[in-house]
C-alpha cells in the first residue's frame, strides 16, 4: 500500500514532533518543585514524603517520617489546598542544588467542628531547600521555611 504525498508529509511531521518532544525534557530541579506543589495540592503526604531523601532534615530537626506525619495532619484539616509558587531561584553544584522560593497557600478548611474559624484560609512562606541528585532524580535533603507577609497584589 502506497502512502499519498500528504500522508507521507504528515507522518514525517509527526515523527519529527515526537523526536523533538523527547528532546525537550523538563529541568529536573523545576520538575521536583512542580512535583512537591502537585503532591501538596493533592493533599498527598505520602507522595510528598517520597520526594524527600531517607536522611531528610527539616525545620527544627524533623525527619522524613515526622514531616510526612505533620503534612498528613495539616492536609486532613482542609477540604482543598492550592499553592502558587513564585520567585524561584536555583544555585546548582555538582550533584546538588539549592532552591529558594515563595509559596502562597490558600485552603478551604473542613466545615467540621468549627475548623473553619480556627484554620487560616491563606498564608505565605519562604522555603529554602537543598536538593541532591539520586538515581531516580533530585530529592529534598534539607528544608527550612519561614512565614512571610503576603505580597502586594501588584507583584
Amino acid at each position: 500500500m502506497r502512502l499519498s504525498a500528504t500522508a507521507r508529509v504528515l507522518s514525517t511531521w509527526l515523527a519529527m514532533a515526537s523526536v523533538l518532544a523527547g528532546c525537550t525534557r523538563k529541568d529536573p530541579v523545576q520538575a521536583l518543585v512542580d512535583d512537591l506543589e502537585a503532591a501538596a495540592e493533592d493533599k498527598s503526604a505520602d507522595r510528598f514524603r517520597d520526594l524527600l531523601t531517607d536522611d531528610f532534615e527539616g525545620q527544627g530537626g524533623i525527619g522524613r517520617a515526622e514531616a510526612a506525619a505533620q503534612l498528613r495532619r495539616y492536609f486532613a484539616a482542609y477540604e482543598k489546598v492550592a499553592l502558587e509558587v513564585y520567585d524561584v531561584s536555583v544555585r546548582r553544584a555538582d550533584g546538588s542544588a539549592d532552591v529558594a522560593f515563595r509559596v502562597e497557600f490558600s485552603g478551604e478548611p473542613l466545615r467540621v467542628g468549627g475548623l473553619g474559624g480556627l484554620l487560616p484560609p491563606g498564608a505565605s512562606y519562604r522555603f529554602d531547600l537543598h536538593l541532591v541528585d539520586q538515581p531516580r532524580g533530585f530529592k529534598v535533603q534539607r528544608a527550612a521555611w519561614e512565614a512571610m507577609t503576603p505580597p502586594d497584589p501588584g507583584r
